[in-house]
């Protein structure tokens, strides 16, 4: 093999590089952020003693998991404005897809943090006349939360991957800075061997800080 290698072109332009990097960490926050929210309160209700309240969200899990996440993406930015009546930007609907396939991984990883705790302890709650609500706020929760964080930060490492696919609408994240630097340098191998490793070092520092995580939580409360 003769190809010469020459990372140089990674170097003249770390400040493009960069610029998708900052791209990838904001979707990726926002759509935890979101993402978290509704988890927990899908979460919740899937646990719901209610069937009206439980049969929704047993029905968003169940649609969101079982399709591909770039469908998801593809059609909350083509379909989501027609029903709408509203633009929605390449940036917003890698949000706000990533949102909902997080959202529904993450309402799983609540309820089986709910059912862990100790159904003794909900006994007890009930016998001091504490209410479901006030319950599953003062008693479940607080337990539950603990048990969950360390699948979150997986689930930021799960999701910081997905983001990738929000190249294909255009929106300037790792991948698709890499995609425009290969095209314009003809370096595809030195371009995307770097954008592989920026991956790898990110998750696998997140992937290293669930593991301590874990760790810290893995005693019985």
């Amino acid at each position: 093999m003769d190809y010469q290698f020459d990372f140089s072109v990674v170097h003249q332009n770390w400040d493009f590089l960069l610029s998708g990097l900052l791209v990838t960490l904001k979707v990726t926050s926002l759509a935890l952020f979101f993402a978290s929210i509704m988890g927990l309160v899908v979460g919740v209700m899937r646990v719901s003693k209610s069937w009206f309240i439980r049969a929704p969200a047993a029905g968003f899990i169940a649609v969101l998991r079982n399709t591909p996440t770039l469908v998801q993406l593809i059609w909350v930015y083509y379909c989501l404005p027609i029903l709408s009546g509203h633009t929605v930007t390449p940036v917003a609907a890698a949000i706000i897809a990533l949102s909902l396939t997080g959202g529904a991984y993450l309402a799983e990883i609540v309820k089986g943090g709910i059912e862990g705790v100790d159904s003794g302890q909900v006994e007890a709650a009930g016998t001091i006349g504490l209410s479901d609500l006030q319950t599953m706020l003062y008693v479940i929760l607080p337990q539950a939360l603990r048990r969950m964080v360390a699948p979150f930060v997986n689930e930021f490492v799960t999701l910081l991957k997905f983001s990738s696919l929000a190249s294909i609408l255009g929106v300037a994240e790792l991948t698709y800075t890499a995609q425009a630097l290969s095209a314009s340098s003809f370096r595809p191998i030195e371009t995307f061997t770097f954008l592989g490793l920026e991956y790898f070092v990110l998750c696998s520092v997140l992937s290293y800080v669930a593991k301590k995580i874990s760790s810290r939580y893995a005693t019985p409360i």
